[in-house]
């Protein structure tokens, strides 16, 4: 990964430690809303990939009720490049939760689990239709939704990504 200040202005915005923490923390919150076991570390990197790209997390549906895996199957176009936007996505990711877990904002558990501590970056607002905005709440579905898909290996299988 390029050191910060040699990175492209879109990367350092979009994909800055703070931001992308805030996302995972979000989606930390969701996951523990339906379960109080945490996220699960490994599954905190589809997060990224799913809430930041757009076409995807546009189509995601309204409910949780609404099963993953039968989702996937109606939009199979969403896996299409998915497993390579996990893979470039690992380091920005990895360099979030160092972020998060330094700031005190979540922590990682013995059983390999995220968990939200402090919600203080919860605070963070921006206007309701602006981007990020959009992207904390998707974040925050997705961590319910994926709470409901079933357990790591099945996730992993339905979105076409070998941990």
């Amino acid at each position: 990964m390029l050191p910060w200040e040699k990175r492209p202005e879109e990367v350092a915005s979009l994909l800055n430690p703070a931001f992308c923490s805030i996302l995972l923390m979000d989606a930390m919150a969701g996951f523990q809303v339906e379960k109080n076991d945490g996220l699960p570390y490994p599954i905190s990197f589809l997060v990224l990939p799913l809430v930041l790209h757009k076409q995807t997390r546009e189509a995601f549906p309204t409910k949780i009720s609404t099963k993953m895996h039968v989702w996937v199957q109606k939009n199979p176009e969403f896996r299409i490049g998915f497993a390579e936007r996990v893979r470039q996505l690992i380091p920005f990711t990895k360099e979030a939760i160092a972020f998060g877990i330094n700031a005190g904002t979540f922590s990682l558990t013995d059983q390999a689990a995220l968990k939200v501590l402090k919600s203080d970056a919860a605070k963070t607002i921006w206007p309701d239709e602006e981007e990020p905005t959009v992207c904390r709440v998707k974040a925050r579905f997705l961590g319910r939704w994926l709470s409901k898909a079933g357990n790591m290996t099945t996730v992993f299988a339905m979105w076409g990504v070998i941990p």
